[in-house]
C-alpha cells in the first residue's frame, strides 16, 4: 500500500537556515517595536513642546506710560505692563520671562530682576492679583505688573517723547512670544501716567 522506500529528510543545513530566518525575523520585530516606541515618545515630546510654545504665553491686559516726576518735561520715564496668562496657559514663571524692547534708538533685551541671569538691563515684577506673589501666573485671574525703567541704561532705554513708537516682545520660558506695540500720546508735564 504505502511505499517505505522514500522518506523526507531534513539536513543540518536546512535546519540552520530555518533557525537563522526565525532569529532574523525576531530581531527585526524587536527593532521595529523599539523604533515605534521611540518615535511615539518623540512625537509626544514634540507635541507638548509645540503646545507650550503656543499656549504658555502672556497677554497684556493694560499698558501705562509713567511721566517724568520732575515736571520739567513731557517724556515717559517708564513703562508698566499689566500681564495675565493666556486662556489656555499653564504656569508661567515671570523670572524666566524676557522682554525684547525696540525703540527708535535701538534694541535691548531685559530680564526679570529676580532672574539668575540679571546682569544687564532688568524689569521688575510686582504681583497685583491672585496667587502671583511667587512670580508664577497659573490662574486666568492672576495679574502682575512688569515695570520697565527708561533710565538710559542703554541707548534703547532712554525716555520716550510724543509720537515715538516702541515694540515689546515678551517671551516666556517655554518660548511663547507676545508682541505689543505702543505709540506715545501727547503728554503734559503734570500727568502722572498715560494709557498707552
Amino acid at each position: 500500500m504505502f511505499s517505505t522506500g522514500s522518506r523526507g529528510q531534513v539536513g543540518t543545513g536546512t535546519l540552520l537556515v530555518f533557525i537563522s530566518v526565525v532569529l532574523v525575523a525576531g530581531a527585526t520585530a524587536g527593532v521595529v517595536t523599539n523604533t515605534a516606541g521611540f518615535l511615539q515618545y518623540q512625537s509626544d515630546q514634540t507635541s507638548e513642546s509645540s503646545t507650550a510654545e503656543v499656549s504658555d504665553r502672556l497677554e497684556v491686559a493694560y499698558s501705562v506710560g509713567v511721566v517724568g516726576s520732575d515736571g520739567s518735561s513731557a517724556e515717559l520715564e517708564g513703562l508698566e505692563l499689566i500681564v495675565k496668562p493666556a486662556a489656555d496657559a499653564t504656569a508661567i514663571e515671570l523670572d524666566n520671562t524676557t522682554v525684547q524692547y525696540r525703540s527708535p534708538d535701538g534694541v535691548t533685551t531685559l530680564v526679570s530682576n529676580g532672574s539668575q541671569d540679571a546682569t544687564g538691563p532688568t524689569f521688575s515684577v510686582e504681583p497685583l492679583q491672585g496667587d502671583a506673589a511667587d512670580g508664577v501666573l497659573s490662574d486666568p485671574s492672576d495679574r502682575a505688573k512688569l515695570a520697565i525703567p527708561l533710565d538710559g541704561e542703554t541707548a534703547a532705554l532712554r525716555s520716550l517723547r510724543r509720537g515715538e513708537a516702541v515694540e515689546l516682545t515678551l517671551t516666556t520660558g517655554s518660548g511663547a512670544d507676545t508682541q505689543v506695540q505702543h505709540t506715545v500720546p501727547a503728554v503734559a508735564p503734570d500727568d502722572g501716567a498715560v494709557k498707552l
